[in-house]
């Protein structure tokens, strides 16, 4: 059963997305100066990646297989090991020549990560192939704060350099927190698309 779960992943969108990430990584790395600023397009680069792990191109025959949802989703979750492996490579690599933090760094990193994945549990209650759509939230969301004028002043989502305070950790943190309670909430009981569609 785990075999035929993983072939049938979108895992062209997320080889490709991390591949993307991978040349990203590279230049921040070849380029201290430029780290601390593609590091996090790196990062919502893999959460995008990992918003594909849920879709499902046979879903009008999965949803309906004896096979819960959540076992499907613990399977496909494996996903995750190639953005976070990727990550975890780029961001130790940047953080070692830009003195970021990288307990911090790690942390980010996941909390991105299982983000992408959560909004694709979200998503696949009402998809069957949400990634896409998914993907692009999730991109937009991590990279809206250093885009968005006077935010980042608030809210920081990344950690920064040389620093023994790094409200990023308490963001991800609680971030954590929230993706477990709507990974189970989503999860719990979920009704076949057919029929949810039959309603509407």
């Amino acid at each position: 059963m785990i075999g035929p779960l993983l072939r049938a992943g979108a895992w062209h969108a997320v080889l490709g997305l991390s591949a993307v990430a991978v040349v990203v990584g590279g230049v921040a790395a070849a380029i201290p100066k430029a780290g601390l600023v593609l590091l996090p397009l790196c990062f919502a680069l893999l959460g995008g990646a990992a918003a594909f792990a849920l879709d499902e191109p046979a879903f009008q025959v999965v949803d309906v297989a004896p096979t819960s949802a959540a076992r499907r989703a613990a399977v496909r979750s494996l996903a995750l090991v190639l953005p976070l492996a990727v990550g975890a490579v780029t961001g130790l690599v940047v953080a070692g020549r830009t003195g970021l933090p990288w307990a911090a760094t790690a942390l980010t990193l996941i909390g991105t990560v299982v983000f992408g994945f959560t909004v694709a549990c979200l998503a696949r209650t009402r998809a069957g192939e949400p990634g896409t759509v998914a993907s692009a939230v999730v991109v937009a969301l991590m990279l809206a704060p250093a885009l968005i004028p006077r935010v980042p002043a608030w809210l920081r989502t990344f950690p920064v350099p040389d620093s023994r305070s790094q409200p990023s950790n308490a963001l991800w943190a609680v971030a954590l927190v929230a993706c477990s309670g709507l990974i189970a909430g989503s999860l719990m009981n979920r009704r076949p698309l057919r029929a949810l569609r039959q309603e509407a």
